[in-house]
């Protein structure tokens, strides 16, 4: 028999499948060796899924080939694989709404991690903002706060990189699974990254950047951190859905000001308009989070080559 770690694996290789679900086959059937004994009949009434959705669901908890297959990957990459069966599981996504079946994480998490600032952006960010999120990131990780992200082109890639040059710590959330990293040249980034940090995903290895895939992984990026800043942002763009989601997870936002006459600075500006923290360094952050800021000597901002390097 299976364990029940063994289970969500299989159950995260299943498409479509979210916690909700589980939840609704475990308060059912009690286990999840008896969720896999059930039939699609049986898995659709309990849990007011689809026809071909309990279809998939019964022939994922019976393959378990398919479950070697997903491990040797985890393996290959040196990563490990997460459940919510596991007392490794982040204590911190535990209490959202629709936390991930399976993280799978390459390299580790650590208690200090529970102090985070997630720092979110413009892919087609302006050399003001990537300034920005550079200093910002790296003036966190001096102070020992772990600066999370999502590894995109961008604000994200400033931010990533100006903690590693502060010597700090670095999460990096994907939208695909970590043998398919994206975009493919920060696979040096990532590298870097996990050495220090992690590269986390709740996507099956193989999984592909799908457009869909990046607005719920949003959600683990303000789950992981006490406050979402909004560096650079168009109307309509991802780094608002984040905004969006710290706000239902009880996070605080904020926003970094931009030129009224740059489209990339509409979003913060707006977010602003909205009641959102003003940023102009990190003792505003510090501030807002009640947090106590390190006494540590002053010391030089991210490097100029690194400003100007291409993301």
């Amino acid at each position: 028999m299976l364990t029940d770690r063994e289970y969500y694996v299989l159950l995260n290789l299943a498409p479509g499948v979210r916690s909700a679900t589980v939840r609704r086959l475990l308060a059912h059937f009690g286990t999840l060796a008896e969720v896999a004994r059930a039939g699609p009949s049986a898995l659709q009434q309990a849990s007011r899924i689809s026809a071909g959705q309990a279809a998939q669901i019964a022939l994922a908890l019976n393959a378990p080939q398919r479950l070697q297959e997903e491990m040797a990957l985890v393996q290959q990459v040196g990563a490990q694989a997460v459940t919510l069966a596991d007392a490794a599981y982040p204590a911190v996504l535990r209490t959202l709404p629709d936390p991930p079946i399976v993280l799978y994480i390459r390299g580790s998490l650590l208690p200090a991690d529970a102090q985070a600032v997630a720092l979110v952006g413009a892919r087609s960010a302006s050399l003001y903002g990537l300034q920005c999120a550079r200093q910002l990131a790296y003036d966190l990780a001096l102070q020992g706060v772990t600066v999370v992200s999502g590894l995109a082109r961008g604000i994200d890639a400033a931010a990533h990189e100006g903690a590693l040059q502060a010597g700090g710590r670095t999460l990096a959330v994907l939208g695909s699974g970590l043998g398919c990293l994206y975009p493919p040249e920060h696979r040096g980034l990532a590298d870097r990254i996990a050495a220090v940090g992690a590269i986390i995903s709740e996507y099956p290895m193989l999984a592909l950047p799908e457009p869909w895939r990046f607005p719920q992984r949003n959600r683990l990026i303000s789950g992981l951190s006490q406050g979402v800043v909004v560096v650079e942002a168009a109307q309509r763009s991802g780094a608002l859905i984040t905004a969006d989601c710290a706000l239902e997870q009880g996070r605080e936002v904020f926003a970094v000001p931009g030129p009224i006459t740059q489209a990339a600075s509409q979003g913060t500006n707006h977010l602003l308009k909205q009641g959102a923290r003003l940023v102009t360094s990190v003792e505003d952050i510090f501030d807002e989070l009640r947090w106590t800021p390190r006494t540590a000597a002053a010391a030089p901002g991210p490097s100029a080559a690194a400003e100007t390097s291409p993301k």
